[in-house]
Order: C-alpha cells, then sequence, then structure tokens
C-alpha cells in the first residue's frame, strides 16, 4: 500500500492553485483538498475575512493532519509562498509516514494580477504586491520528497533575455555600488566561475540583481533602495525560464543571497546553516563573497 501524500501547494493568489487541486483529486481517489479560503468562509462568513487568522490557520493545520492519519491523500491549498508557512505544514505533519509534495505554480504575476480580479473574490492589488515581495522559493532541504514546478504556462525567455539586457547602463544610484547593474553581475558570475561554479549557480549570479529593475526607489537624499528586488527577482525569472528542477537553484540564488548581509552572530549563521543545509549554505556564503566585490 502507498504512502498518503501531502501536495503543499506554493502560489500567489489567481496563480491557478485551486484549479490544479481539482485536477489532482480527480486524478487521484481517496484525495481531500483542505482550504484556508473554505475555513476562512465557515468560521467568519467571508472569504476575505482575515480577523481570525490565528483561528483559521490553526484548524487548516490540524486537519491537514487528521486526513492523513486517516490514510487521505491531502492537497493543502493556500498561497504558501513564504518558508515560515510552509514549515508550519511540515512541522504539524512531523512523524508521519507520507509522502511530501511541493507544488508551485509559476504563473506569470502581470497574469496573476489579470486573473486575480476575474476570481470570485479577487484579493486587493496591493495584498498581491506584497505576496510577491513576501516570495520565497521552495528547495527541497525544506523536508520534502519532491518538489513539482506546473509546466503549463509558456516560456517568456525573450522576455527575461530583454530583462538582463536593460541591466546594461543601470545606474544603481547607490553609493555601495560603484559598478552599473549589468556589470555588477556579471563581474559576480565570473568571480563564482573562478571559485569552480557552473550553471545552473552561474546563472543565478548572472540575475541576482534582476528585481532591481522592478523596485528602485529613492530617498530624501536621492540615493536608490531597492526593498525585496530578491523576492521579485526569484518570482519573475522563476516565471520566464524552461521548468525544469534547475530552475529551483537560480532561484535560490537570486532569492535567499541578501540573507548572510543580516547574519551577524555566529548562531544566526548555524541556524540557517542548518535549514539550508551544507551544500547550499557554503554555496550562498561563496556567493556572498563574491557578490560584496562591488
Amino acid at each position: 500500500m502507498s504512502k498518503p501524500k501531502l501536495y503543499v501547494m506554493c502560489g500567489l493568489s489567481g496563480s491557478g492553485k485551486s484549479t490544479i487541486a481539482k485536477q489532482i483529486v480527480n486524478d487521484n481517489p481517496d484525495t481531500v483538498v483542505i482550504s484556508t479560503d473554505m475555513i476562512r468562509e465557515q468560521l467568519t462568513g467571508e472569504v476575505g475575512d482575515q480577523s481570525q487568522n490565528d483561528e483559521v490557520f490553526e484548524l487548516f493545520h490540524t486537519l491537514i493532519r487528521k486526513r492523513l492519519e486517516n490514510k487521505y491523500n491531502v492537497i493543502a491549498d493556500a498561497t504558501n509562498i513564504t518558508m515560515k508557512s510552509r514549515r508550519a505544514i511540515l512541522n504539524k505533519v512531523n512523524g508521519l509516514d507520507i509522502e511530501k509534495i511541493c507544488y508551485i505554480m509559476p504563473k506569470p504575476f502581470e497574469w496573476c494580477q489579470q486573473d486575480n480580479k476575474n476570481r470570485p473574490h479577487p484579493v486587493p492589488d496591493e495584498v498581491l504586491e506584497k505576496q510577491i515581495r513576501r516570495f520565497e522559493i521552495p528547495f527541497i532541504e525544506e523536508g520534502w520528497s519532491k518538489i513539482i514546478i506546473h509546466d503549463e504556462f509558456k516560456n517568456h525567455v525573450r522576455n527575461l533575455v530583454n530583462e538582463i539586457a536593460y541591466m546594461g547602463d543601470f545606474d544603481q544610484k547607490n553609493p555601495h555600488h560603484t559598478m552599473d547593474l549589468y556589470k555588477h553581475c556579471l563581474n559576480t558570475k565570473k568571480l563564482m566561475k573562478e571559485k569552480g561554479y557552473e550553471n545552473p549557480w552561474l546563472g543565478g549570479a548572472m540575475m541576482h540583481d534582476l528585481g532591481k529593475l522592478s523596485t528602485q526607489t529613492f530617498d530624501d537624499l536621492g540615493i536608490a533602495h531597492y526593498f525585496d528586488h530578491h523576492a521579485y527577482g526569484s518570482y519573475f525569472v522563476l516565471s520566464r525560464i524552461p521548468q525544469n528542477l534547475e530552475v529551483l537553484d537560480v532561484c535560490f540564488l537570486i532569492n535567499y543571497h541578501m540573507l548572510p548581509f543580516s547574519w551577524e552572530s555566529e548562531k544566526t549563521k548555524q541556524r540557517w546553516r542548518k535549514r539550508f543545509g551544507e551544500y547550499k549554505y557554503k554555496i550562498l556564503m561563496d556567493f556572498h563573497e563574491c557578490d560584496i566585490q562591488r
């Protein structure tokens, strides 16, 4: 008898998670969907009512475990776009003999914006914007048996190539950077190659600051800042290159390259070392050495 399967959907609002969840149910007997939207509507009467979020997610996690204990396959239908949200689910099912699958929906952001407007219960535009700025790419070391990237969406490689071209002569307007954006990324890639790295890590190095093109703001002194560019860039790349598993490594470097700048204590470093695993931690630290050569 096969193990029960836990599918944890991961995607922005409007990315089609619920549609795919229904398809999985149709193709797999003894499979149930547990949705935060449905729970929220049951508890508050409104899908968009956020007033009882703690209760919603407590019940969400409890139901997931109970259904798995009863040998059902379970689809956890929520955005699950952060490490914290996914870890909460994995911690709740700890100890169960199950297959844990993360199912990523990489629909381009502008498509999500459009399709969100056509949903029965659309989220406000600013909520969708916050989601892409909080996005954290899943990685196998989180505790997954496997990760699936939905491949229905058309690839936008040309669009991505255009974005990379736009990095040329992009003045970062920040005293911490002496090079334009393209030269900085190219230099980081060169230094990573000198350390012996190949693709996909070199691809991640070349695109690690791509999100700056979409997130530039200025303070009162005219200095540019790029809040959440790592998350924005990671999602942009995820939705625009061919959907094979190497894209996870490319996006890992993009998504998490800013973290070492905030690691002030050895305790913090060791916590992330445990979370990422020795292999990815070393890559991230090697990349950090290259990234600070500006």
